[in-house]
Order: structure tokens, then sequence, then C-alpha cells
């Protein structure tokens, strides 16, 4: 289930149509600990703005073969710590 959508026309960058998303729906996120992303979301400029926006690491889940399809892990991850 997602917790965070944005919709954007085809010149937006996946990285700002994401982060977008993030601050369109940043109440439903405040329990973030980390996002889980695919190899198109690499770069420190990328995590930096997720770190400012959400406190949240940010973690790239790498393909081992270039020319097949896999199955990757879910790609965002709510961990939420209970009081």
């Amino acid at each position: 289930m997602p917790h965070a959508l944005a919709v954007t026309t085809a010149d937006v960058r996946d990285r700002d149509g994401a982060l977008e998303a993030i601050d369109r729906c940043k109440p439903n996120l405040e329990m973030v600990k980390s996002v889980l992303v695919d190899g198109g979301y690499t770069g420190q400029p990328f995590a930096d703005s997720v770190m400012k926006r959400l406190k949240a690491t940010v973690q790239v889940v790498k393909r081992n073969e270039l020319h097949a399809f896999v199955v990757l892990p879910k790609r965002w991850i709510v961990e939420r710590s209970f009081p």
C-alpha cells in the first residue's frame, strides 16, 4: 500500500517526483525511518533531501542481473516505533 503518491508530467525526473510526493504526503510519513528505492534514486543529493524532509535514511536496492526480470523488494519500508 503506497504511503505517498504524486502524478507528474513526463518532463519531471523521478527523483523530483519522489520528493514532491514526500512533501505533499509528509503528515502520513512521520514514522518512516528508512526509504527503500531502486537504482534510479542513487546519489547523495537525493539521500540528503530525504533526510532533510523526513529524517529518514535511503537504502538503494541494486539488481543482480542487468537483463532479466526479477521481483525487487518493496521500495518503501515503514518502520514504526511504538511507545
